[in-house]
C-alpha cells in the first residue's frame, strides 16, 4: 500500500470518527455535541406521544453529557405530544423547535433561555397558555403564531423585540401586557386575532403607548392596533395620528364610524380590512395616501366618501411567509 492512499484510509476513518462522536441517539432521542460536555437535542422521533421528559444528563460510554439546548426544529412536526419538561440547563431553544406541535398543551421554558426564535411555538394549536421568562429579550417571527388557544399573553419584563407576526391568527388572544423594555413590535404582530379586546403598556415604556386599550407609538402619531372586539361604535382617532399601519383595524366587529385625524396624512394597505359593520368613515383635507384594500370588505361603507382609494380583489396570502400558514 502506497502513502497516499494509506493516508486517505486514516484521514476517512478520522471523519467517519468524528461524525460519530459529534451526534449520538441515546433513548429515543437524537444528540449533538456542541462542545466540551454539552450536547442539544437533535431531533426525536416524530411518533412519540403523551407526556415527554428531557432528561438532565445522557451518557455516552464514559461521558456525562449535559444538555443544554434544542437544536432548530428538534421536535417539530411531532404531533403527539401533549407535554413536555425540559431540564433547568437548557439556555437555547432552535427555530422552530416545536412547530406543528399540535397537541402540544404544556411546556416549561427555563429561565436561561433569552430568545424564543422563529417559528418556535407556530402551530401548536392547543397550547392555551405559557409563561415565558423575564429574562428572554426578543419574540421572534410567527414565534407563537397560529396558538389558536392562547387567552392572555404577558410579555417578559426584559423583551426588548417582537417579531413580525409573532402572535398571527391567535383566534383566542383577548389581552396582551406590554412591558416597560419593548422597543420594537414587528408588522402585523397582532394580526388575525379576532377577540383582542385589552392592550396594556406599562406607562414606563419609551417606544409605546396605549390609550382605551389602542396601541400607538409612543408621540401617539401612528396608530398600531385597535382590538378587534372592542365594545364601541364610534372611535375618534387622537388629533396627534398622522399614520394608520397595515390590518390596526382589521376585523373589528363593532365599530360603525370612524372620525380620522386631522393631522392623518396616511391609511396603509388593508388598514380597515373587514369591518363588516363600518358604515361612515370621516376622512381630513389632509388625507392624501390610502393604501391599496385599505377599506376591502367594509360592504356597509360609503367607499366614495374615502379619497383615492383602490378597491382590488382582496389577496389575504399577500406577503405571507409560506412555510408558516
Amino acid at each position: 500500500m502506497n502513502k497516499i492512499k494509506f493516508l486517505t484510509i486514516i484521514l476517512f476513518a478520522m471523519a467517519a470518527f468524528t461524525a460519530t462522536a459529534q451526534r449520538f441517539k441515546a433513548g429515543t432521542f437524537l444528540y449533538n455535541v456542541i462542545g466540551g460536555s454539552n450536547v442539544e437535542v437533535a431531533s426525536a422521533d416524530s411518533s412519540m406521544s403523551g407526556n415527554v421528559a428531557i432528561p438532565q444528563t445522557v451518557r455516552l460510554g464514559d461521558t456525562v453529557y449535559t444538555v443544554v439546548a434544542i437544536a432548530n426544529g428538534g421536535f417539530s412536526g411531532c404531533t403527539g405530544i401533549r407535554s413536555i419538561i425540559l431540564p433547568a440547563k437548557i439556555s437555547r431553544i432552535g427555530k422552530d423547535a416545536f412547530l406543528g406541535c399540535h397537541n402540544l398543551n404544556s411546556i416549561n421554558i427555563p429561565y436561561g433561555v433569552k430568545e424564543i426564535k422563529d417559528g418556535t411555538f407556530c402551530h401548536c394549536d392547543a397550547l392555551a397558555g405559557i409563561t415565558v421568562p423575564d429574562g428572554v429579550a426578543k419574540i421572534g417571527k410567527y414565534a407563537f403564531a397560529h396558538c389558536k388557544n392562547i387567552t392572555r399573553f404577558n410579555v417578559p419584563d426584559n423583551c426588548k423585540e417582537i417579531g413580525d407576526k409573532a402572535f398571527y391568527n391567535c383566534l383566542k388572544l383577548q389581552a396582551l401586557v406590554i412591558t416597560a423594555a419593548v422597543e420594537k413590535i414587528g408588522a402585523r404582530a397582532l394580526q388575525g386575532c379576532p377577540e383582542l379586546r385589552r392592550i396594556n403598556v406599562e406607562p414606563e415604556n419609551k417606544s409605546f403607548a396605549a390609550i382605551g386599550d389602542i396601541l400607538y407609538d409612543k408621540s401617539i402619531t401612528t396608530l398600531i392596533k385597535y382590538p378587534g372586539n372592542i365594545d364601541e361604535a364610534m372611535f375618534e382617532m387622537p388629533s396627534s395620528v398622522k399614520t394608520v399601519e397595515e390590518y390596526a383595524f382589521e376585523n373589528v366587529k363593532k365599530l360603525l364610524v370612524v372620525k380620522i385625524s386631522p393631522a392623518c396624512t396616511k391609511i396603509a394597505n388593508m388598514a380597515f380590512v373587514n369591518c363588516e359593520k363600518l358604515q361612515k368613515a370621516v376622512c381630513p383635507p389632509s388625507l392624501h395616501e390610502v393604501g391599496m384594500d385599505s377599506f376591502f370588505g367594509c360592504v356597509m361603507l360609503d367607499q366614495s366618501t374615502i379619497p383615492g382609494d383602490d378597491f382590488t380583489e382582496f389577496d389575504y396570502k399577500k406577503g405571507m411567509v409560506e412555510r408558516y400558514e
